[in-house]
């Protein structure tokens, strides 16, 4: 035994060496994750059934593993496989089509990614799946997605995709949410806790507010704007929002989209309360399930056209509820941000040559001085040209992963402008 597991080791690290020398292109089709979090040991166990396609002449595949433990791993043209410093190495055989269904079983205390508060006795994730799940965690590969957690009876969980089924079971729930189009890991989530829930109607459209420390008339002030703001985005994008529901919670100390909802920092809500025209967070997050989830940087070389967007919208919608002068002072501070990052010599292009550990700069770049960068492209172009060239890009590139020279295409293609001098001035290159 001892003979046969050192021969497996140096196997699997070969076949590590020529994956390196070898790079083959994986594209996940679908996950299909079942998971049981226990917040007072701060503990999941899961399984994850991942189908993908991946070249008939790889001989091994690549997963993101956190630093979550392997129990075993089953499926077709499976030979062995290795977990090491965060990443699942699966050697496979010989086989005669692309396509493959692995189910890999494990469990651990997740980092991060998936936080847990037992005092508040509430989880939900925030940022990355891969502590989480096994997964590939490339914003470009866009899979199918289906959740099933069993959590405690009683509490309230909400996650990415539609609810499908509830069990009830031996004092559990299993909630069962399925996501009919594909989409980045990064947008998979789900939360759960002991909320108090607000709903209202947009159409058929269910809009779902849940917090801990609001009440429901509190909820309904705070969200008050987002039926307003779907109209607005849906018009702006050209592409009426996908799902059934769209669910907001406040909790915790962070800000994402996720797949049809998002979370927002538990103490915002009061900000919101006290001026009713605190709501940037709000309309950024959800300008996401548009710029973000459904048109999707391929990269993180090309983060900006996430986020760089979003902020913008958000700011758009300013203009649109509040009027021009609280758009320009939006503006304004993000150009005063973009300022300061320039005044301390860290000014660079939008496009990163690599995004692998960004600094707070870095990340300010790509939401303040992208955001600044596309209203300057709306003064450039004018108004309505603009606006009917983002709803052009929108609708080409939806459900589809881009870069920074597919949305310059685009709005030239709808505009008839040039801009080819205007990206190398003020994406390509840096401003100084």
């Amino acid at each position: 035994m001892k003979i046969v597991s050192v021969l497996t080791v140096l196997f699997l690290l070969e076949i590590s060496i020529q994956a390196g020398a070898h790079s083959f292109e994986l594209d996940v089709i679908s996950y299909k994750l079942k998971l049981a979090p226990n917040i007072d040991e701060k503990f999941i166990s899961g399984s994850v059934t991942i189908k993908f396609q991946i070249d008939k002449e790889a001989n091994s595949v690549a997963f993101k593993s956190g630093n979550l433990k392997i129990d075993k791993v089953t499926g077709d043209n499976l030979i062995g496989f290795k977990n090491n410093a965060g990443t699942l190495l699966i050697e496979l055989s010989q086989r005669e089509k692309r396509e493959t269904e692995l189910t890999i079983d494990y469990h651990g205390n997740p980092t991060g990614g998936l936080l847990f508060d037992s005092d508040l006795d509430y989880a939900f994730t925030v940022y990355s799946t891969s502590q989480w799940m096994i997964c590939n965690d490339s914003p470009g590969d866009r899979a199918l997605f289906e959740i099933n957690l069993s959590i405690p009876a009683g509490m309230t969980c909400i996650a990415s995709g539609e609810l499908i089924s509830e069990v009830h079971k031996d004092g559990k729930v299993q909630y069962s949410y399925r996501q009919n189009y594909e989409s980045p890991t990064y947008t998979y989530g789900f939360a759960i806790g002991n909320f108090r829930q607000a709903e209202e109607k947009l159409g058929k459209l269910s809009l779902l507010y849940y917090a801990q420390d609001y009440s429901f008339d509190q909820l309904m002030v705070i969200f008050r704007e987002t039926p307003t703001m779907i109209t607005f985005f849906e018009e702006r994008s050209g592409i009426t929002y996908h799902q059934p529901t769209y669910s907001q919670i406040l909790i915790g100390d962070y800000y994402q989209e996720m797949a049809g909802y998002s979370i927002l920092k538990d103490s915002y809500g009061k900000l919101v309360l006290q001026d009713s025209t605190e709501t940037n967070l709000i309309s950024h997050e959800l300008a996401h399930q548009w710029w973000g989830n459904r048109v999707t940087c391929r990269s993180w070389n090309h983060f900006w056209l996430n986020e760089a967007m979003a902020t913008f919208m958000s700011a758009a919608y300013n203009e649109y509820r509040f009027g021009e002068e609280v758009y320009l002072d939006n503006i304004n501070s993000y150009y005063q941000v973009y300022e300061g990052i320039k005044h301390r010599g860290n000014d660079k292009p939008l496009v990163f040559k690599t995004w692998s550990n960004p600094s707070k700069d870095d990340r300010n770049l790509v939401y303040f001085k992208g955001a600044y960068v596309l209203h300057l492209l709306r003064e450039k172009i004018g108004d309505d040209t603009f606006w009917d060239a983002i709803r052009f890009y929108t609708v080409k590139h939806f459900d589809k992963s881009v870069e920074t020279d597919d949305f310059r295409r685009a709005l030239e293609e709808s505009s008839g402008v040039d801009l080819e001098d205007f990206f190398n001035e003020w994406v390509y290159k840096n401003e100084s």
